[in-house]
């Protein structure tokens, strides 16, 4: 999989109209605040219909109302050609001149985004746990992210109801909350077990084999795995849900718990070691996206030396250097990274070599 050309308007500080990009490595270097970030996430904008780092709102150029991505995508099954329009509140994708959802666009198409802030997958707030599974399986499964648009749906109407203590239709809604409910954890658990598994041995590769840290086993699980069935969670809940005037089970309430040698991560894992594990994790998505589609997805790294020791540099270096399309972006070329294509971002421009 390919990203072969990139073309914006008005998206955040870029300028110019287009650019094209080839196969293996690509080295983007500017000083900070240029621009880089803002380059690599029209990319993956147009590569999954997604948005990294920001609402909306602020990827539209300060002063205009609209903006506009679009790209040529090279896959196993030919080439797409990717449109989106940006607008306040609005985000229209087009996919061969139709106009798709998000998950249609995966279905062709792929990106797997590396950043420094990633460590927040670990000592972040459940909700970046979630939306970070929540946003991999909705890029593998249509039927999923459908269930879950429903899902949140159906939870914003029921918790409309608790805050005004129910109502004639309470039991049906409850009766599809959980039926919803119910399939997303089943998904979630049988997708998570495969993500342990992967992110598992990318800990041990990321970690160095034979040292003390690649020792330690990584493990994570479904924090809803500690509980019983969705329906029966529900009944038992129903006087605080009352009492506080929503609901307070349910997948949109899970957590993803990442456990070395049986401690908990979160609680007492340094910066260093959630930076590995978050690394293992992005590495784990990229061979489950790679599985998914039989062709790798395209690899953004951003800022990709910050935070990382020398020997996990390494690592990431030579991953970016054996797939099919990597974007790396660094305030100076390093010398791990003396091939392939570079581009120079300032104040938003961007140029070759």
């Amino acid at each position: 999989m390919l990203l072969r050309n990139l073309t914006q308007l008005n998206f955040r500080n870029l300028s110019g109209r287009s650019l094209d990009f080839g196969p293996g490595l690509t080295v983007i270097t500017g000083t900070n605040a240029a621009g880089k970030s803002n380059l690599l996430a029209a990319c993956y904008l147009c590569l999954t219909g997604e948005l990294p780092f920001s609402r909306i709102a602020s990827a539209v150029r300060h002063g205009q109302e609209e903006a506009f991505v679009s790209a040529r995508i090279e896959h196993s099954d030919g080439e797409s050609q990717v449109q989106i329009g940006l607008g306040p509140g609005r985000r229209r994708i087009q996919l061969d001149g139709n106009v798709v959802r998000a998950e249609v666009l995966a279905s062709v198409a792929a990106a797997v985004l590396i950043t420094p802030e990633d460590a927040q997958l670990v000592h972040g707030a459940p909700r970046e746990r979630r939306a970070w599974l929540d946003s991999l399986l909705g890029r593998m499964s249509q039927r999923y992210a459908r269930l879950l648009a429903e899902y949140q749906r159906v939870l914003q109407q029921r918790n409309a109801l608790l805050k005004h203590g129910g109502g004639a239709t309470m039991d049906i809604w409850t009766d599809r909350f959980v039926l919803l409910g119910t399939e997303i954890e089943s998904l979630r658990a049988r997708a998570a077990k495969r993500v342990a598994e992967l992110a598992a041995e990318a800990y041990h590769e990321v970690s160095g084999p034979g040292t003390e840290a690649a020792r330690r086993q990584l493990t994570m699980r479904l924090q809803s795995e500690g509980r019983g069935p969705l329906a029966e969670a529900v009944v038992q809940s129903s006087q605080e849900e009352r009492a506080r005037g929503l609901t307070v089970v349910g997948p949109h309430r899970d957590d993803l718990v990442f456990e070395l040698a049986g401690t908990s991560a979160a609680e007492f894992g340094s910066r260093g070691e959630a930076r590995t594990i978050a690394l293992a994790l992005k590495v784990a998505e990229f061979r489950l996206l790679a599985e998914r589609h039989g062709e790798e997805p395209v690899l953004l790294l951003d800022d990709f030396a910050a935070e990382l020791d020398e020997f996990r540099r390494g690592y990431l270096v030579a991953m970016a250097g054996s797939v099919s399309q990597a974007l790396a972006t660094a305030t100076d070329a390093p010398a791990e990274l003396n091939a392939g294509d570079r581009l120079r971002v300032a104040a938003g421009s961007v140029t070759r070599g």
